[in-house]
């Protein structure tokens, strides 16, 4: 697969993208690595000339803004992986989420605690996946020169002095509480204690603030709790250790008291291996964000074959599932116990080692996470794929037309050859004597019937189309939409008739047309070829739509005032045969009104090949001023507008009323 990394800021991040580099580039993958702090407009035209399969970042660094608000790489089909090794709550805001949820098929999460899996999932994220940490043993592997000093024990992280803070405000009392809490129950997840003290009277404000404000709850009180109560229990944990000299790195001076604390300066993650390896037992203390799940440290020891031993969370059962119990603690005594034996008893130890180490390298190595990844987006996609060909036709295109399809003559020139949605290609033809743009040759029957009932209403075309893929949420936008086309078809109306008359809508969607011509008094009925639209139409607003397309066969004669269709025509392989149907159904003096795009606009011949209405295999013919007046008047319509719309650049609009003299 060809994959974009963006590569980001930060302590850790930046080593987790580029093991992930690695581990793509030893399986083969094709990969662009971009740097997401030096992102510019030539940085996104590289990305989109190489046509990624996805792109992967650490956290919501995949979901990328422009400057007007554009979601970069949804808007260019690129589906994303979020690598969440943090708490995706503290980085979440309401825009994110919106456009998350809106657009799921875009959105991968891949997050390493099942804690924060399952309260995503609980917020409604969709394809949220969990993934453990790894190791790369290209920077973690045993090193021979390496003499491991026995009766030794070490400790890479920061810690805080143990001076009680004075908390003066609730939620300064409630993390108080919290850190406390957890310093006296190691195996006991954080949220799990704020839930039990969610129910205590004097927290009752931190629990409204939960429940109604979460945002602020994740990233003011629970981060807070993380960031000053990993400190405070690794501090509380180091100062209680007695007998054993215990040599740290990045502890800083002054903030232990304890005297077999060896402070040794700060050393870079990639160097980290040789520390380790140097020791007979690394400690491990963990963040308080981490509440099941198991930080780097733990792989990367084993990947050294050295050994460690670690405050208990769920995840060491998958990391290590006949030896967890050995190599974690539950409590201080626990800690205790376990740290004096390993340095007392070697043989034992190393008999371990072997074990995890050969564990760790054939189960837990980036590579392994990966392939893990890969395995996914390749499901999703597939799921995708398999449940759209269930039915797909057998031929998707007609003869080739000899004739024009609005004026029957056979002088035409190719104007654009296009790979459409779905690789539908084809040309588009204009005809000399008419100026009409046809699609040649066009879709079948067939394959347009398949192609709007399991592409064109799915959650994956719309999101690409930037769409709302939920039909049922409706834009409030397309209320005015609604407000000024029923403007427009009234001003050419009686406007004193109560009721107003019986209207049909053409190709309705899930309604809300007909639903702005209801609450103006009008008897509406709507028509659409998609089921699942008409299906929300009836559900929702209980509107008079039926499935189907229109023949001379579905309406009486003279059965409707005014027929709409609102970008309609465009879809129509057969417009002479449409606008006889038109004519059946309308009575005389009726109105027929709609729009269309104008495919002689400045827009289209700017944008060329790129117009994004030439659209196969959906506009099968495209008009301009000649040719929709040719066809109205071809077909006994007097013109009362043919004028530029609102709605879109490049747009038509029409109002013509069938004449009383059509046979």
């Amino acid at each position: 697969m060809k994959v974009v990394i963006l590569q980001v800021k930060g302590i850790i991040a930046p080593y987790i993208m580029e093991d992930y580099k690695d581990a793509f580039e030893k399986l083969n993958h094709e990969i662009l690595l971009l740097d997401l702090n030096k992102f510019n407009s030539d940085s996104y035209e590289e990305l989109i000339n190489f046509k990624p399969d996805f792109a992967i970042s650490y956290g919501m660094n995949s979901i990328i803004k422009d400057v007007e608000g554009t979601f970069l790489l949804r808007e260019a089909n690129i589906p994303t992986v979020g690598l969440y090794y943090d708490n995706p709550l503290y980085s979440i805001n309401d825009e994110y989420e919106q456009e998350i949820k809106k657009n799921p098929s875009y959105y991968h999460h891949f997050v390493w605690d099942q804690y924060y899996v399952e309260l995503l999932q609980s917020r409604g994220y969709e394809n949220v996946n969990h993934i453990m940490l790894a190791t790369n043993p290209n920077n973690f592997h045993p090193d021979n020169n390496i003499m491991t000093q026995e009766g030794t024990l070490s400790f890479v992280g920061s810690v805080d002095n143990l001076t009680k803070r004075t908390a003066t405000n609730v939620e300064e009392i409630f993390v108080e509480y919290i850190i406390n809490e957890k310093i006296k129950n190691f195996d006991i997840p954080v949220y799990d204690l704020c839930k039990e003290a969610f129910e205590l009277d004097r927290f009752e404000a931190i629990k409204y603030l939960q429940e109604k404000y979460p945002e602020l709850f994740w990233k003011k009180v629970h981060f807070a709790i993380h960031s000053l109560g990993s400190k405070r229990l690794r501090g509380h944990i180091l100062n209680s250790l007695e007998g054993v000299d215990i040599h740290t790195y990045g502890l800083g001076k002054g903030l232990i008291n304890n005297e077999n604390i060896i402070i040794h300066p700060s050393i870079s993650y990639k160097n980290l291996s040789q520390v380790y390896q140097k020791y007979a037992v690394n400690l491990n203390i963990s963040s308080l964000q981490l509440e099941t799940s198991v930080n780097n440290r733990i792989f990367d020891v084993f990947a050294s074959k050295s050994f460690v031993i670690s405050d208990y969370k769920e995840d060491m059962k998958k990391v290590a599932p006949d030896m967890w119990s050995e190599i974690s603690f539950n409590n201080l005594e626990d800690l205790l116990v376990k740290a004096d034996y390993y340095l007392t008893h070697p043989n034992h130890r190393k008999e371990l080692i072997e074990s995890l180490y050969e564990n760790i390298i054939e189960n837990h190595t980036y590579t392994n996470r990966v392939a893990q990844i890969v395995e996914k987006i390749i499901s999703s996609q597939e799921i995708f794929h398999q449940k759209r060909m269930l039915d797909y036709p057998d031929n998707k295109y007609k003869e080739k037309l000899e004739n024009c399809p609005i004026c029957q003559e056979d002088n035409s020139s190719l104007l654009h050859s296009i790979n459409g949605h779905e690789n539908f290609e084809t040309h588009l033809y204009r005809c000399q004597n008419c100026s009409t743009v046809f699609m040649n040759p066009q879709p079948t029957e067939n394959y347009l019937d398949w192609f709007y009932n399991n592409v064109y209403y799915s959650k994956q075309h719309r999101e690409k189309m930037g769409w709302d893929p939920n039909l049922s949420n409706v834009n409030i936008s397309v209320f005015r939409i609604n407000e000024i086309r029923m403007d427009l078809v009234e001003e050419y109306c009686n406007q004193t008739r109560y009721p107003r008359g019986h209207l049909l809508d053409v190709g309705c969607s899930s309604g809300n047309f007909i639903w702005e011509a209801q609450l103006r008094y009008w008897s509406v009925q709507g028509l659409e070829i998609s089921e699942d639209a008409a299906e929300q139409g009836r559900q929702s607003r209980n509107l008079n739509i039926i499935t189907g397309e229109l023949d001379e066969n579905i309406f009486p004669e003279e059965s409707f005032d005014v027929v709409t269709a609102w970008d309609v025509l465009e879809h129509i392989p057969e417009p002479n045969e449409f606008m006889e149907n038109i004519n059946k159904v309308l009575k005389e003096d009726g109105l027929f009104v709609g729009n269309t795009p104008n495919v002689s606009s400045s827009i289209s011949y700017y944008s060329g090949s790129e117009w994004r209405h030439l659209d196969p295999p959906l506009h099968v013919v495209l008009y301009d001023h000649i040719s929709l007046r040719i066809l109205l008047k071809k077909h006994n319509f007097e013109i009362l507008k043919i004028s530029s719309g609102e709605e879109y650049l490049g747009q038509l609009q029409f109002v013509a009323k069938k004449q009383k003299n059509h046979s």
